[in-house]
């Protein structure tokens, strides 16, 4: 039984994973490495996030390409 205290339910490395074929990056308190579940978590899971999305490289899909010469 986990008591209400315990952020080990918070951080799972899934959370920090790309979804999407790396089109999606989560970024919430719940996904930091440390301080998960606290505020001072949501900074550093942001400037994760958004160093994930600057670096990741997708290739658009053929009707997402299409899409956007609409």
């Amino acid at each position: 039984m986990r008591h209400l205290a315990d952020y080990s339910l918070f951080g799972h490395p899934l959370y920090r994973r790309p979804a999407l074929d790396g089109r999606l990056h989560w970024a919430s308190t719940e996904t930091a490495d440390r301080y998960a579940g606290h505020i001072e978590g949501a900074p550093a899971a942001a400037e994760r996030a958004v160093t994930a999305s600057l670096t990741t490289q997708t290739t658009p899909t053929t009707d997402e390409a299409n899409s956007c010469s609409r």
